[in-house]
């Protein structure tokens, strides 16, 4: 594992390219070499282009196409693991359900996405009520669950008995 460290480490400072001679075909793994380049945010149009010649190219090949096309830098560059970015939307739970109920297309959602949100926060009671959306969202926006329960809902007191024929 080391080896492919120091594989790495001349890719980016040797100047001279001949120490890729000097490796043998069973010590170069482009793949994980690919991997470990892939997470340098800094060379990424590179690492894209250098994706199809992975496989196709024989190791030493595809090592001098990378050491070919990388700039240059005096110390190899620390780079951290790639961790998933967690965007999670002000309104996505009542989003998705509003997305399945219009049936909207990707691009017609995110064309009107923030009609809709700010539709949503113009009246949260009504869409909150109409897609029964859960308790603990309501309190998370500070609103009273009860009143999301009977919105809408009128209260038919009709008279009963004999007052209803007006006696």
């Amino acid at each position: 594992m080391s080896n492919i460290f120091s594989i790495i480490s001349h890719l980016y400072t040797d100047k001279n390219c001949e120490w890729i001679q000097q490796l043998e075909d069973n010590e170069i793994q482009p793949f994980i070499i690919q991997r470990w380049l892939a997470m340098n945010d800094a060379i990424r149009v590179q690492t894209r282009w250098l994706d199809k010649y992975v496989y196709p190219l024989p190791p030493k090949m595809y090592l001098s196409l990378a050491w070919s096309i990388l700039p240059k830098t005096q110390k190899t560059p620390f780079v951290k693991y790639i961790k998933k970015v967690n965007e999670d939307e002000e309104f996505d739970f009542i989003l998705d359900k509003v997305r399945q109920h219009f049936k909207l297309s990707d691009n017609d959602f995110n064309a009107n996405k923030q009609k809709i949100i700010d539709a949503i926060k113009n009246d949260m009671v009504g869409w909150f009520s109409f897609y029964g959306i859960p308790k603990k969202y309501c309190k998370k926006y500070y609103l009273n669950f009860n009143l999301i329960k009977t919105y809408g809902k009128t209260e038919d007191k009709s008279q009963q008995g004999l007052t209803s024929w007006g006696l």
